[in-house]
């Protein structure tokens, strides 16, 4: 899958677990967010997706760049970072100091196994 489909997949649970206005961004204007969506209860999201193989892990500088672009920039509800590998153990303490919630590969293929992503209860 490209990078763009799976934005797009990405963009497609979210709608499917009921979030509404989700707008996958164009990559040049993106500002470390892919997509942008509203929960059904009002709060907004903000996303960042990394599809990669392997045995490479999501780094911290990643984490940073997009923490800040959520909290200082978008000031965003709820900040998500999507992966398709796993988050080095620096990137996940700045996700767990940041409040970013992780979805590494094995998250990702429960939601998109059709099990709701909690933080968008």
């Amino acid at each position: 899958m490209t990078w763009q489909a799976f934005e797009h997949h990405v963009a497609e649970l979210l709608r499917r677990d009921g979030c509404t206005d989700v707008v996958v961004r164009k990559a040049h204007t993106d500002r470390g967010i892919d997509i942008t969506a509203r929960t059904a209860d009002g709060r907004t999201v903000a996303v960042q997706c990394k599809n990669r193989s392997g045995r490479w892990t999501v780094p911290s500088a990643d984490m940073q760049k997009f923490a800040g672009a959520a909290r200082a920039i978008d000031r965003v509800d709820i900040a998500l970072f999507v992966a398709t590998c796993n988050f080095s153990s620096e990137a996940q303490t700045v996700a767990d100091l940041s409040g970013v919630i992780t979805v590494n590969r094995d998250d990702l293929e429960t939601w998109s196994a059709g099990a709701r992503l909690k933080a968008l209860r």
